[in-house]
């Protein structure tokens, strides 16, 4: 198996030299005799424009102004072409672009990004540079509002100032740009409609501009009973001062409704597992309250541009995330059941409400001392988050039998609940950072900054006794970054960096114990986790920038993790440590005129170095696949006025992707999926088939063993089985 998927990444690596006997005379290619970089801009063929699937430099909200290729980091943008081409809707649906990049439960239909992870660790998102929600709000998100995704490996001062090293993703909403009048509507399997219109205006040198999306989206799950909607509206207006000032208001609201319950997940026996009816769901309830999550963003931005080498940027964001999951459970937990196939479910309801307020001001500019060459960003964040969890139970006990499979409950009984904790967060973030990248010859950039970072939080718990006292958790660090890329020739780079990650934490240390009676004298708030990550890797542009390959190996360290003591209840200990390392390979970009191709690999060993127990030394991360391999091809063929046809197939494979039970995986599987498009200068229709062989898979899972049998069990999500989605828009 190892040697098939080490054949795999050499492939994809030596692909683009395979077909470069394929590029036709004539065609624009880098020359490696100039020490600047060409780009491919967008262009007609047969009177047909190339889709751009891929970017050669990140988004403003990631700060840095060098191209990708210079940065010594693996980056991945993904275009919204590439996305529409592949029929996405959700984030989760972009991470077959990007190596290392995975989710585990996304146990409700929507709040997907909260399951996102990367490396082996989690995963975290932001909103044009700007966090979303801390703990417990919503993370809802929607293709209407995605300009691009930025998928950033590894830790990112200069984008967060909290987060884990595994990385971050990064989604850059659409705002003015080129004048654009479209509208798409789509059909598909489990009842799926959808409606979106995207109108918008060029940007002027000065005066108004502006970008309205708007969507809404029906769907059926392949779960039983589970009805969702979904509304997005996003209004943007840009003025323009003149061509080097603007401001622009951005307004996003996106809020999804679920009927009849919440519940994705499953739990089965070892003989149970994966098989049985798919749409089987004993979480659901008609009768229950609807479910909802919602997101509803401002933000606000300043730019100047001084002169062609100094331009400054404010900007700032308020997001409400409230969101409430209704589903049945026994005993609060998931449905199980008696050897008989019989049990009581109680209604369970989670409330989260989650709000964050953010402001960034950042300053870019480029400068000589001598002969060396100088382009920095200098900024300062400040972040308040405030948000809550509320546990709510059912009064009543509603009998049931997994064999009459009888869901429906009584809608006024059900909703009578009582609440079992609410747990309340506040959180402060500010930090100042620096970063220079030094052009040391033609050939050499040495980048080198900081990020220094203060952190608050006030946590409490409020019970049927009443609310408990406010604990407060203030920690500082300091996150530096050094990186240094080697420009073989315009197209061509060598890159190593160091970089640290900040990651707080909260808990209670004791520093003194009474010998005799071993009751904690002293104690201390704990210090923050830090993240330590070594890599090494390369780049290379082909054909004039329409492709790029990076191959890339890490080496992330995560100290002063946190295990329990376990001889003093309610204390923890700082002496945990996680080690994940791997090699990733991307491909992403255009062949040739007609073949484009997005295809990855990522090998991940993510385990536990440091623990208290000896048998936790050594046990693998819970849901980090081992290897992760995912392709999609479209191979487009023009035809007689401006039409062409594609065709487009894709794959994605998981191989022993760990659990929580040492030595114990969900089992590896492969989904196929493929499309075909028909495409003029104003309309296209376009057929996707998603998971085409039928394959029963999980698309995330664990093994805990059932507290009424003591049994191992799986708990997992069922992959979506075969499904169709159609498409037909116009430009007009």
């Amino acid at each position: 198996m190892k040697k098939i998927y080490c054949s795999l990444v050499l492939f994809l690596f030596l692909l683009p030299r395979m077909a470069v006997t394929q590029e036709e005379t004539g065609r624009r290619v880098t020359d490696t005799t100039q020490t600047e970089i060409n780009y491919l801009d967008e262009v007609d063929v047969v009177g047909t424009k190339v889709l751009r699937t891929k970017r050669d430099s990140v988004s403003p909200g990631l700060k840095l102004r060098q191209p990708l290729i210079l940065i010594p980091q693996n980056i991945v943008r993904i275009s919204s072409e590439l996305l529409q081409q592949q029929g996405a809707l959700e984030l989760k649906d972009a991470a077959r672009n990007s190596s290392g990049v995975y989710f585990s439960y996304n146990s409700t239909p929507f709040d997907q990004s909260s399951a996102l992870q990367i490396r082996g660790f989690t995963g975290y998102t932001t909103l044009n540079g700007m966090s979303r929600r801390f703990s417990y709000g919503a993370s809802i998100d929607d293709e209407a509002v995605m300009e691009s995704v930025e998928i950033v490996k590894g830790p990112a001062g200069f984008l967060n100032a909290t987060g884990e090293p595994g990385g971050s993703v990064n989604i850059v909403t659409k705002t003015p740009d080129k004048k654009i009048r479209s509208a798409t509507v789509m059909g598909g399997s489990f009842n799926f409609y959808r409606a979106a219109i995207d109108i918008g205006s060029a940007v002027k040198d000065t005066g108004f501009s502006y970008r309205f999306n708007a969507a809404y989206q029906h769907k059926d799950s392949y779960l039983d009973f589970i009805r969702t909607d979904k509304v997005v509206i996003a209004p943007v207006l840009q003025y323009n001062f003149s061509p080097r000032t603007f401001v622009l208001a951005e307004y996003n609201f996106i809020r999804g409704n679920i009927k009849n319950g919440a519940y994705l997940a499953k739990v089965r026996s070892e003989s149970e597992k994966l098989k049985g009816p798919v749409s089987r769901n004993y979480s659901a309830a008609p009768g229950l309250p609807d479910s909802y999550a919602k997101n509803e963003t401002v933000r606000l931005v300043f730019h100047h541009k001084f002169d062609d080498h100094w331009d400054i940027t404010s900007q700032s964001s308020y997001l409400a995330a409230p969101y409430e999951t209704w589903y049945m459970t026994t005993n609060g937990s998931i449905v199980s059941f008696d050897e008989a196939g019989n049990t009581e479910r109680k209604s369970s309801l989670t409330m989260g409400s989650g709000t964050t307020w953010n402001s960034q001001l950042f300053a870019n500019g480029s400068f000589r001392t001598g002969h060396v060459a100088h382009e920095i960003v200098l900024g300062t964040d400040f972040t308040n988050s405030k948000d809550s969890l509320a546990l709510h139970r059912g009064v009543y006990d509603f009998p049931y039998s997994k064999y009459t499979y009888r869901n429906h409950v009584n809608k006024d009984s059900v909703r009578e609940t009582s609440r079992l904790i609410r747990i309340e967060n506040n959180t402060y973030l500010r930090s100042v950072y620096a970063y220079d990248n030094i052009r040391l010859h033609k050939r050499w950039l040495l980048s080198l900054g900081a990020r220094y970072t203060w952190y608050t939080n006030k946590r409490r718990n409020v019970t049927a006794a009443g609310p408990g006292e406010w604990t407060e958790f203030d920690q500082k660090a300091l996150t530096p970054r050094a990186g240094l890329t080697f420009s073989a020739d315009p197209s061509t780079s060598v890159f190593f960096l160091y970089d640290q990650s900040f990651v707080p934490q909260s808990g209670m240390v004791a520093t003194q114990t009474n010998p005799e009676t071993n009751e904690v004298t002293a104690s201390r708030a704990v210090d923050p986790q830090k993240g330590n990550d070594l890599e090494l890797g390369i780049k290379k542009n082909w054909f004039g920038s329409r492709l790029s390959t990076s191959l890339n190996g890490f080496y992330t360290v995560k100290t002063n993790v946190l295990v329990s003591n376990l001889e003093l209840p309610g204390f923890v200990k700082e002496i945990g440590e996680v080690t994940s390392s791997g090699v990733e390979v991307d491909v992403l970009g255009s062949i040739t005129d007609r073949l484009s191709v997005s295809a990855n690999y990522t090998y991940v060993h993510a385990r536990i170095t440091e623990d208290q127990d000896p048998e936790q030394i050594g046990k693998e991360l819970p849901q980090a696949p081992q290897q992760i391999f995912n392709t999609w091809l479209q191979y487009t063929i023009p035809l007689k006025h401006k039409a062409r046809i594609g065709f487009s197939l894709g794959q994605v494979t998981q191989v022993k992707r760990s659990t929580s039970t040492t030595h114990r995986y969900i089992p590896d599987f492969t989904k196929v999926d493929a499309g075909i498009n028909y495409a003029t200068g104003r309309y296209f229709v376009r057929l996707l088939a998603d998971n085409i062989t039928g394959k029963r898979y999980m698309a995330s899972g664990d093994i805990f063993n059932n507290y009424m049998t003591g049994n191992p069990e799986y708990f997992y999500i069922d992959g979506e089985p075969f499904n169709l989605q159609l498409a037909a828009g116009i430009r007009f």
